[in-house]
């Protein structure tokens, strides 16, 4: 462990089996943390987590169907536990231009990113309570526009505005709500954005005033510290972790 700011804290994490929610993930079981997880692809959530005696449950979950997100409140109902933190890590989507972009297109991106984060806070908020936090994943695309990627940035914009509205709603019970805004980040989905071109990555490098693209392990401090109470005076808030990206 580093420094077990976790340490036997039960967290529920969704999108755990790749990019920033596994980092995310593996950093929570570095500093002692008790895991649900949850994640469409359960064979690589199972082979990264299965002999992890710190993972108490890996639940197969479509974070876009409510059904499956019923189980992961169950699992948390039968350790009898409070949950420390909840971290609705699923995201993404199809992008496209406004003239081509169809139905299926923009429902599918609204419910990866904003369907996903609302109701999983919502069947595990029974088994929340004063101290725990919730973690949303937005993005600096949530207050740029992007040509290409409009129902995506509108989708983090949304998720933006989510996480002020949870805390001022769940203020009075203790709970916490933030949310981290990531720019350009080393994860799967950024590799197939630049598509093995060396001059979009170079252009996009050229952009970040300290000169590189982000690390999930990055993403994943920041998550650390809005679930833990190293910041326990921090709610209605939107870490951006960009290496300056937007501050040009």
């Amino acid at each position: 462990m580093k420094n077990a700011s976790m340490k036997d804290e039960l967290c529920v994490i969704t999108g755990a089996a790749a990019g920033i929610g596994r980092a995310i993930a593996e950093r929570f079981l570095e500093e002692g943390a008790d895991l649900i997880i949850g994640d469409f692809d359960i064979d690589g959530a199972n082979k990264l987590y299965g002999d992890n005696p710190k993972v108490l449950k890996i639940l197969k979950v479509d974070a876009t169907r409510t059904e499956d997100l019923d189980k992961l409140a169950e699992a948390a109902k039968e350790t009898g536990r409070q949950i420390k933190a909840v971290l609705p890590i699923v995201g993404n989507g199809p992008t496209n231009m406004i003239p081509d972009i169809t139905p299926e297109e923009f429902h599918l991106t609204m419910d990866l990113n904003v369907f996903s984060a609302f109701f999983t806070v919502q069947k595990l908020l029974p088994y929340m309570t004063e101290g725990s936090a919730i973690v949303l994943i937005s993005s600096i695309a949530g207050f740029q526009g992007g040509e290409g990627a409009l129902v995506y940035n509108a989708a983090k914009a949304a998720v933006r505005s989510m996480a002020r509205s949870m805390a001022g709603e769940l203020a009075s019970r203790g709970i916490r709500a933030n949310a981290i805004s990531p720019g350009p980040t080393e994860t799967k989905a950024f590799t197939e954005f630049v598509n093995d071109d060396d001059s979009v990555r170079s252009s996009i490098i050229a952009n970040i005033p300290l000169g590189r693209i982000g690390r999930p392990s990055e993403i994943a401090s920041v998550a650390l510290f809005l679930a833990s109470d190293e910041s326990s005076f921090v709610t209605g808030a939107e870490v951006i972790t960009d290496g300056g990206f937007t501050n040009r």
